[in-house]
């Protein structure tokens, strides 16, 4: 029986537009694409999932994971920036990739609450993304949405990794059976279902129906 409901926060609870950080980077004279994302070759280790079929670059995965800083991971793009870059245009530019929580998604949380459930995020998630979010998206203290957040730049590790799902199971004191884990992106549930988590896809930056989740919870 699900008790628990782990959600993902890009592209699930929040909406995200990474082309407005690539545009907004490309603007400032960087080669962004090539800073965020890496193309590996078959059979070579990749880091954390950023979207659907797209792997972090080396760069980003060390920040994700908490391994570099704020400072030193956007001080390398700030680099790539044509002359003349303040590091204002840099941290716009970054935050431009994060847009809005729906209020209908935080009301869904603060009701599978009150119905019972426990409910945590799980993400694959940076520092100042964090904090620009947790500033401006969230009408009330964040507890009051989740039973416990979890991020990989504190986990030290991130998705697809199984060793996420098994940091949390473990922290939460869960059996996997009894959790249904919501992402957005196949290789992520394939990830959690391989574990045994009950898992739920959905598509995208799209306002779901709660009914959705709720099909998963029997």
């Amino acid at each position: 029986m699900v008790r628990t409901v782990i959600f993902d926060l890009g592209g699930v609870l929040l909406d995200i537009d990474m082309q407005r950080c690539v545009d907004a980077f490309d603007a400032l004279g960087l080669d962004t694409m090539a800073w965020l994302t890496s193309s590996p070759k078959e059979g070579e280790e990749v880091g954390g999932t950023l979207a659907e079929g797209m792997a972090a670059s080396k760069v980003m995965d060390l920040y994700q994971t908490g391994k570099i800083t704020t400072q030193e991971f956007l001080g390398e793009a700030w680099r790539g920036c044509k002359a003349g870059t303040t590091w204002e245009q840099v941290l716009a530019a970054w935050n431009a990739w994060v847009i809005r929580i729906p209020q209908k998604k935080l009301d869904m949380l603060k009701r599978l609450r009150r119905d019972g459930y426990k409910v945590y995020m799980l993400s694959n998630t940076n520092e100042e993304h964090w904090r620009f979010m947790e500033e401006g998206f969230f009408p009330e203290p964040v507890e009051s949405y989740f039973d416990g957040i979890y991020m990989s730049q504190v986990l030290g590790v991130a998705k697809p990794d199984p060793n996420v799902w098994l940091k949390v199971l473990e922290d939460i004191g869960e059996k996997a059976k009894n959790c249904l884990y919501v992402d957005d992106t196949v290789v992520n549930c394939e990830a959690a279902a391989r574990l045994g988590l009950k898992t739920c896809k959905v598509e995208p930056n799209t306002m779901w129906d709660e009914e959705i989740i709720r099909m998963h919870l029997d």
